[in-house]
């Protein structure tokens, strides 16, 4: 019978070992199993009990795990938008994160941004252009995989131009439901932050030398 013990303690030892979580469950779980045979032989009820409850927790977490590593599908819209730049964060973040978004078609002329008032959202083209007018001159021209409006977003002042759509497909974020959500999650919060960085740098590279920036390739 000290064989079980003896088992069970060097699954233990190796659960503590392995840095995946779901291979740290697993070990458990069998090496829980492998000492109900040395409490039932020596009539040990009380830790048969608590045991069956610890395994009834881990098989439940494990369900958890194998449940968010499932294979993710994007559909062929929102594969185009992954690969124009949110491709720093895994499929199923990104899937997480346009849950909390809607996509919007918006015509010729339709107003995206206002200048001097607040954002309400944080927005990307997903396909087609529009235009950043400043004091009623057109200044540049976003295409798709670009952000609309991410500096006020991000230092929560007004719009410092007009941005006007010439005929797009946008993503929309609701400004505060994306940063409650972002809140707890601090790997997509850093993933985004470096999309909206990266976005922004091509931006001031282009106003600096004056030569419109290349969308996302």
């Amino acid at each position: 019978m000290d064989a079980f013990i003896h088992t069970a303690n060097v699954l233990f030892l190796l659960s503590y070992l392995v840095r995946d979580i779901l291979w740290l469950r697993l070990l458990t779980i069998v090496a829980i199993l492998t000492l109900i045979p040395y409490y039932v032989a020596n009539d040990l009820m009380p830790p048969i009990y608590w045991n069956a409850a610890f395994t009834a927790i881990n098989l439940y977490q494990v369900y958890r795990l194998l449940l968010e590593r499932r294979p993710v599908r994007l559909t062929v819209p929102q594969q185009r938008l992954y690969a124009l730049g949110f491709d720093g964060l895994s499929p199923r973040d990104f899937l997480r994160l346009l849950e909390r978004a809607s996509w919007e078609e918006h015509q010729g002329g339709a107003v995206l941004v206002e200048q001097g008032r607040p954002l309400a959202r944080l927005t990307v083209i997903a396909q087609g252009t529009a235009r950043v007018v400043r004091n009623g001159e057109e200044v540049s021209e976003l295409g798709a995989g670009q952000f609309v409006g991410e500096m006020s977003y991000v230092t929560g002042e007004p719009a410092c131009a007009q941005v006007v759509a010439s005929g797009c497909e946008c993503v929309h974020w609701p400004r505060d439901a994306l940063r409650k959500f972002l809140q707890d999650r601090a790997d997509i919060r850093a993933a985004l932050q470096n999309v909206i960085g990266t976005d922004l740098a091509g931006k001031l590279r282009s106003s600096a030398t004056g030569e419109p920036e290349p969308a996302p390739a």
